[in-house]
């Protein structure tokens, strides 16, 4: 954490500095952005405590709602063993037995129980199987209803420890975003400034040659003898190059083959197959960032669908040029997309969020590889070697 923090200032020095130092260039941006990739590392231990956290929540959800379910289910063999068990009272009733007796030989050690049934056994023909059920029930009604108060403690705990893990690392990922937030966003006032510099002396040029030409026109006319002086008749850009820095607010820096589909600080971990709500396994990578962070096209295609459910919230289907698809979910907001719609590699299709079944205090990008738009594979390496 501290390591981090030094590594913002430096980097806010420089963005607060960078017109007194040098012009922000892609190469600048690029390597801010893994400066922010190496600063997110150190954080990398929190957000896999967040991942591991989250599943275990996850996996007492589903136990929890099981054991709620078992309970009821022994709550109604209970109940009708015990209905069978006040027949069974009657019949001892009228018989040699007591009602003391069976009560005894229900509540009875393991030792106890198999010479006191045998005894209700003899003296009163009792149907042993019925005891023998309701025992049972008993012991497992129990011991369900004990796990069910663990469970439901740890669950409290865990999320508890959880949104405080999440909040901490959202204020990390929100500090290492910020600075490459403003490097991109000094490029883009040097690049705004640049072009307001080169209208204007584009202007001062034309009305420099204006000048130039009515003056020489003038004098030609007095004077058709007499030659032009030729630092009158300057033409051409006045010696300074075109610019051909372009900004990256549309168009995040690339690592390897592909773009990162988060276009800015993020945390994520191999979670494949982890637990998921409904019983389900997770087929893709969760990948942690601040809410609002733009959601990048990892390779160029085509939005082949756009929805917004219960589940997966706001989110979208990319098909590469080569077949590939990859599913976006719980975004906030969708980008200027439209389905059909082709878009280059690096284009902004949304921005990170937490609609659909996703913890409010989470705000992720569930990323599905789908190859050749069959099942989905893994795509923790593919993302790990676009984002760095």
């Amino acid at each position: 954490m501290k390591r981090l923090a030094r590594n913002l200032a430096a980097l806010v020095v420089i963005a607060v500095a960078a017109p007194a130092i040098a012009e922000v260039t892609d190469e600048d941006i690029d390597r801010a952005r893994q400066e922010v990739n190496r600063m997110v590392a150190d954080s990398q231990e929190l957000g896999d405590a967040v991942q591991e956290a989250w599943a275990r929540q996850v996996e007492l959800e589903d136990e929890i709602a099981d054991l709620k379910s078992s309970i009821e289910f022994a709550q109604v063999q209970l109940a009708e063993t015990e209905q069978r068990l006040e027949e069974v009272a009657v019949e001892l009733y009228m018989g040699s037995a007591s009602l003391a007796s069976l009560s005894v030989l229900i509540n009875a050690s393991d030792d106890e129980f198999g010479a006191g049934l045998e005894y209700l056994r003899e003296v009163g023909g009792v149907d042993d199987s019925v005891i023998n059920q309701l025992r049972i029930f008993r012991r497992e009604l129990d011991a369900q209803t004990s796990r069910l108060a663990e469970a439901s403690d740890e669950q409290e705990i865990v999320t508890a420890e959880l949104e405080v893990m999440a909040v901490q690392l959202q204020e990390e990922l929100i500090a290492a975003q910020s600075v490459y937030d403003e490097l991109v966003a000094q490029q883009q006032r040097e690049e705004e400034e640049r072009r307001r510099q080169e209208e204007e002396e584009r202007r001062r040029q034309e009305e420099a040659a204006r000048q130039a030409t009515s003056t020489t026109s003038t004098t030609s006319s007095q004077t058709p003898t007499t030659t032009g002086d030729s630092s009158t008749t300057t033409t051409g850009d006045g010696g300074n190059a075109t610019s051909t820095t372009t900004t990256t607010t549309t168009i995040p820096p690339s690592s390897g083959n592909g773009t990162c589909p988060v276009a800015g600080a993020v945390s994520f971990s191999d979670t494949w197959g982890a637990p998921r709500s409904g019983n389900r396994l997770h087929q893709g990578v969760d990948m942690i960032a601040a809410r609002g962070t733009p959601l990048a096209a990892i390779y160029e295609g085509t939005i082949k669908r756009i929805s917004n459910s219960s589940l997966g919230g706001k989110s979208i289907w990319l098909k590469a040029n080569n077949g590939d698809e990859f599913y976006y979910a719980h975004m906030d907001d969708f980008g200027s997309i439209s389905v059909g719609q082709h878009v280059p590699q690096g284009y902004i299709v949304g921005y990170n969020g937490s609609t659909g079944n996703a913890p409010s205090w989470l705000p992720h990008l569930h990323f599905e590889f789908h190859p050749g738009g069959g099942g989905a594979v893994n795509p923790y390496s593919l993302v790990r070697s676009v984002c760095g």
